[in-house]
């Protein structure tokens, strides 16, 4: 994991606006959902041209040769249409070469993990060079603006991770990953028209199996708490991450809250959090844990390599 790509759109929405129209306190705001204000796309952009626009960024800040990317996956719940895949519509957009996967991934708080766990997989055994995968999954497209448990919640973004093979330079590797789907939960998340969510199962379901999928990788890779220098957990709202942080025994500075300013941004809250550090490599241990749709969860470790 070379560099990351995110864009957010300048648009925002304040969900102080909305007191009136929700019955709602500012505490209501500021300590339990921690979302101050909603990052929205432009009615105009589609999924892809989210994508793009976090290439862009990409290349502003790495050195890449598109004529040697052979893989680009897209972890979308909203893609651009029902076929073809975004995937092939990103590829088209950005003029990359005929050798080249493309294809999605329907997965979606916890999409970051399992898309960097399959990418990863992937890359090693066809001895693909170089990848980009993408995060995008615009809820302003699906939301109820009269849904308090949805409405104030969600915000849109794009990002692109660039992977690559090539060891002469710095960067995260993959070094396993756990995780699980709890039986029986798919309702807790669903979508037919809009979205509608079950937050109480949602909560209840994460506080259950998120800290013991990330003990157990942990385990599995002979670690413990203390070995890791940055949890980044899907930010979901203020509460999740802060009971979540209660029940690891985490500091604020381990694992932070990051989305006052944007909201839940779904399968790009990891990367949007973990781009900085990825650019500045000062963290060796690096745990990755995301849950949600499904009731869906993954958790990974990233180390870096000098």
């Amino acid at each position: 994991m070379k560099s990351i790509g995110v864009y957010i759109p300048e648009t925002k929405e304040s969900n102080f606006d909305l007191l009136n129209r929700f019955d709602i306190t500012e505490e209501f705001i500021t300590r339990k959902i921690g979302v101050h204000s909603r990052a929205i796309k432009n009615k105009t952009d589609n999924t892809s041209d989210l994508c793009v626009k976090a290439f862009y960024n990409l290349k502003s800040k790495t050195d890449i040769d598109i004529e040697k990317i052979n893989l680009v996956c897209v972890v979308t719940q909203n893609p651009d249409q029902k076929i073809p895949h975004t995937a092939a519509i990103v590829h088209q957009k950005l003029g990359l070469t005929k050798n080249c996967m493309t294809f999605d991934i329907s997965q979606g708080c916890a999409g970051f993990p399992h898309g960097i766990s399959i990418v990863s997989s992937l890359m090693s055994n066809l001895s693909i060079q170089d990848a980009l995968l993408f995060t995008c999954d615009p809820y302003s497209k699906i939301i109820n603006q009269n849904d308090k448990n949805t409405a104030l919640l969600f915000g849109d973004a794009a990002t692109v991770t660039f992977i690559s093979n090539n060891r002469e330079q710095s960067g995260y590797c993959l070094q396993g990953t756990t995780f699980g789907t709890v039986p029986g939960s798919n309702s807790c998340l669903t979508c037919e028209d809009k979205l509608q969510m079950n937050g109480r199962d949602v909560v209840s379901n994460a506080l259950r199996e998120v800290p013991e999928n990330i003990n157990s990788l942990l385990r599995s890779s002979g670690l413990k708490i203390s070995d890791i220098d940055l949890f980044v957990l899907h930010q979901a709202s203020r509460v999740m991450v802060e009971s979540l942080r209660d029940l690891l025994i985490l500091d604020e500075e381990t694992a932070p809250y990051e989305i006052m300013n944007l909201g839940n941004t779904i399968s790009s809250s990891i990367p949007i959090v973990l781009s900085k550090h990825v650019d500045q490599l000062t963290k060796d241990n690096i745990l990755i844990s995301g849950f949600g749709v499904g009731f869906s969860y993954a958790s990974s470790l990233l180390k870096l390599i000098k």
